[in-house]
């Protein structure tokens, strides 16, 4: 059930697995990768981490849901294997819509990538986020890599050696969402674990304009190129200094990684610790333009896992804060300019 990476460290292959067949449709839809940026990334964010828990459905930014027109083609529920024609190539995810789903009001959409040789339903599994969207009113969206990898750039697997359109593939998956449920097109982020953490950093470098903001758990920034979103955006990551698939003193560093995002995104240089317990630090850099947040949670001896969830097949994990609630809530507080 574990869900893997590549930069900095050996790969595992965990035993594979997706979800059972529901709903098939399709939707074209197309999009264009801009140049990539090598391990290091710079410019954040900052406001203050979550505290763990979950709140109710929407946004806590004091605007209203927008209204919508769409008539929703699905109901609250887990559907799998829905299909969409990307420039001639079937690709698939899963959805998640929450039982607060509203279909005449817009509700965000997170899209939550597997790592390595990892599925979807895994993803959902292991991340645990669906009982946390549903706090939030969120539709999930878990998209299913080429080869069971994404192409974040350098790195991973059959995506990255084939050089698979991915960022046109999370554009259009958005397109195809959007097209069947109510979706805040204001409200559209990114997540994922390990080589799905790489895909989140790429979006954020490459497709600022479509994401409102973005997290990764042990996974880095990977381009081979330089990296310059269109604008400021937020990058929450969490990971393990015992991480053996995803090293966190690895190429890129992830400290220096996400000073260099504070950087990128105006903050201040110094950061400020906001949570510390027990094996979990976490620090903010406070003062980014646009009110963007960067924040780094470090668990001291995590190993290559989701924070919150106990169970984890490559190292320890932690169950001091749960990575879904504090993805969550720096979600709540950003929307797309």
């Amino acid at each position: 059930m574990i869900l893997l990476g590549c930069p900095g460290s050996d790969l595992a292959d965990p035993e594979g697995g997706s979800g059972s067949s529901s709903t098939t449709q399709s939707a074209g839809s197309s999009g264009a990768p801009a140049d990539g940026s090598t391990g290091v990334a710079e410019g954040g964010g900052a406001t203050e981490a979550g505290s763990g828990t979950t709140e109710g459905p929407g946004p806590t930014t004091g605007e209203p849901p927008a209204a919508c027109e769409i008539a929703s083609v699905f109901e609250p529920g887990v559907h799998t294997d829905i299909t969409i024609d990307v420039d001639g190539v079937m690709r698939r995810y899963d959805l998640f819509v929450p039982n607060s789903y509203d279909p005449t009001a817009s509700a965000p959409l997170v899209l939550n990538f597997h790592g390595l040789f990892g599925t979807p339903s895994q993803q959902a599994d292991f991340s645990q986020f669906d009982a946390t969207a549903e706090g939030h009113g969120m539709l999930v969206a878990y998209p299913e890599g080429i080869g069971q990898s994404f192409n974040a750039g350098v790195c991973c697997g059959t995506a990255s050696s084939t050089g698979v359109d991915d960022v046109g593939f999370a554009r259009a998956l958005v397109a195809d969402v959007s097209a069947k449920m109510c979706v805040d097109p204001r409200r559209v982020y990114a997540t994922g674990m390990s080589n799905g953490g790489h895909m989140a950093h790429r979006l954020a470098c490459e497709a600022a304009d479509l994401f409102a903001a973005t997290a990764s758990v042990a996974g880095v920034l990977s381009l081979a190129g330089p990296c310059v979103p269109s604008r400021p955006i937020s990058m929450v990551q969490l990971h393990g200094t015992a991480d053996g698939i995803v090293a966190y003193n690895g190429f890129p560093a992830v400290p220096a990684m996400m000073e260099a995002w504070a950087a990128r995104n105006g903050c201040s240089a110094q950061s400020e610790v906001i949570f510390d317990q027990g094996d979990t630090h976490c620090e903010t850099w406070p003062g980014c333009d646009a009110g963007v947040e960067v924040t780094l949670c470090t668990i001291e001896g995590g190993g290559h896992c989701w924070p919150g969830n106990p169970s984890c097949l490559f190292g320890a994990s932690t169950t001091e804060i749960h990575a879904s609630d504090e993805i969550a809530e720096m979600f709540d507080m950003q929307l797309l300019p």
